[in-house]
């Protein structure tokens, strides 16, 4: 489903003004606990720690940890950052941006926008109040914290015998054991329909003014969910590379599986048409040199000597099938595929386990792995209790994508949430959105990660009357900062609620 959070590094690195011209990823910023807030009613900007750069102010806010009894509950702390506006006379409003994963900084995202704001619009800057604000659980919000050493121990996700099996679920309990030791009560409570009343509860606090919303792949979840919870509070939402909450179990692994497929194909036709300077196994049979890492990584490990602490010192043939997945998210790292794989094929394959990066003991900077999987197992079903469940599921995936075999988002989180001891408090259901306000959805055709299918499915829940569909005709995992002529339709969207006609689609560069 894309929402990992390697998200924010790969949205600004093909983000790109309207010349296309590449924006830097800032690097090394330290983000820790703000110390800036207000825990009444209201909102108080301030500060943010020396860590942060310039350009952004920060603020914390104290919501119910159960909202269903909220008089009677303990209190969390949501942590948030923002962009001012720079011409206040003439402010729209508050723009909230959600990146994804789920367990997704939408901090981190927004302070990267502020040291990069040449991917941004300058009308945008010049009108909102950008904010990111953190996802209980979540980065500066009070965080789920787990065991480094046992969520980075390796455990295969496709098991082949009953043993097998018994080691993956003793696993995953171990790992919820750690996370509710190390969180807390917190690990019941971080379902999307929470974090959605966080939202409001927040949007509120800075002055109960009607919300801008702009959310990327898991985004597209929380704020479809805000929008039919709170239609009346909405200005405008988009929702930019959709994920369709109502699907079952086998639908979303062929769907996904598929998407993340069709694009790995669509990078062989690119890197093999394109000129050596641009991707290094041009004019070369591509797909042959895949196949020839995966048969190698499958006979034994491929070393990965540049890892040590930071990412898996060696690529199983499941590593290699999860962590391309994640390299075809942004197409401005297509080229650095190519090298992946020439270099894998060779015996190092540094650069794919890089793409999953292991636990640091940091709770910001893993929250996308243990906020993610948390959030994950509360919003989405995994009812698969035996060895034959998931054999059948590989056998969904190698059927119909016999490249990548059923290896995704979806089927990591319908496997490792087994034995997860926390409710599926917001189980698969439609979405009913009755509001006013047109829902502007954009979905580009080859997202390795949520499906033009899905696109399409949640248009069709929201309805035509309510939401216009712009389709981007080309690849990468959502639109808004890959420039171009969809991203100035979200803008125009964003500034003026001007629509494009229904039906449209873009050309896009890749």
């Amino acid at each position: 489903m894309g929402r990992s959070l390697a998200l924010t590094q790969a949205l600004l690195s093909l983000a790109t003004l309207s010349a296309a011209i590449p924006v830097e990823i800032p690097r090394g910023i330290s983000f820790r606990r703000v110390a800036a807030g207000n825990h009444t009613n209201s909102i108080s900007w301030g500060a943010c720690p020396e860590s942060f750069p310039p350009g952004v102010t920060c603020a914390t806010y104290k919501v119910p940890l159960d909202w269903e009894h909220p008089r009677d509950s303990e209190t969390i702390e949501l942590g948030m950052v923002r962009i001012e506006a720079r011409d206040k006379a003439n402010r729209i409003g508050n723009l909230f941006i959600n990146p994804g994963g789920p367990g997704g900084q939408a901090t981190s995202l927004i302070t990267s926008l502020a040291l990069s704001p040449q991917a941004l619009d300058p009308q945008i800057l010049e009108h909102f109040d950008i904010i990111g604000l953190d996802p209980r659980g979540v980065g500066l919000s009070t965080p789920v914290e787990c065991d480094t050493a046992t969520l980075n121990r390796r455990v295969s996700y496709f098991p082949k015998t009953p043993a097998e099996f018994d080691e993956l679920v003793a696993f995953n309990k171990a790992v919820a054991a750690s996370c509710r030791a190390k969180t807390g009560r917190l690990i019941d409570f971080v379902d999307t329909v929470s974090a959605v009343k966080d939202h409001e509860a927040v949007r509120k606090a800075l002055g109960d003014e009607k919300v801008t919303l702009l959310g990327l792949s898991y985004g597209t979840q929380l704020f479809s969910q805000y929008a039919e919870l709170f239609p009346d509070n909405i200005r405008a939402v988009i929702l930019d590379g959709n994920l369709q909450h109502s699907q079952g179990e086998s639908s979303n692994l062929l769907i996904e599986s598929a998407t993340y497929e069709a694009t790995l194909k669509h990078f062989f036709s690119w890197c093999a048409g394109v000129d050596k300077a641009v991707c290094p196994l041009a004019g070369q049979d591509v797909q042959a040199k895949f196949e020839s890492v995966v048969a190698k990584a499958a006979a034994a490990p491929i070393p990965a000597p540049g890892c040590s602490t930071s990412c898996r010192s060696d690529q199983t043939q499941e590593d290699i099938l999860f962590n391309i997945q994640g390299y075809l998210i942004s197409p401005g790292a297509w080229p650095e595929l190519g090298q992946a794989l020439i270099e894998a094929d060779a015996g190092n394959a540094t650069l794919i386990s890089q793409q999953q990066p292991l636990a640091i003991g940091d709770a910001y900077e893993d929250s996308y792995l243990t906020a993610g999987q948390a959030i994950a197992c509360q919003d989405w079903a995994h009812s698969s209790t035996t060895l034959a469940d998931l054999q059948a599921k590989a056998t969904l995936g190698a059927t119909f994508s016999p490249l990548t075999k059923g290896a995704c988002q979806s089927y990591k989180i319908q496997t490792f949430c087994i034995g997860w001891p926390a409710p599926l408090s917001n189980p698969p259901r439609r979405v009913n959105y009755k509001g006013d306000a047109k829902i502007l959805m954009t979905q580009s055709t080859f997202d390795p990660s949520t499906s033009y299918a899905w696109g399409l499915g949640l248009h069709a829940e929201i309805g035509d009357d309510r939401s216009v569909l712009l389709t981007r005709n080309g690849s990468g995992h959502t639109s808004y900062l890959q420039g171009g002529e969809t991203t100035a339709a979200m803008n125009a969207y964003l500034l003026n609620l001007t629509l494009p006609e229904p039906g449209t689609v873009f050309q896009s560069e890749f």
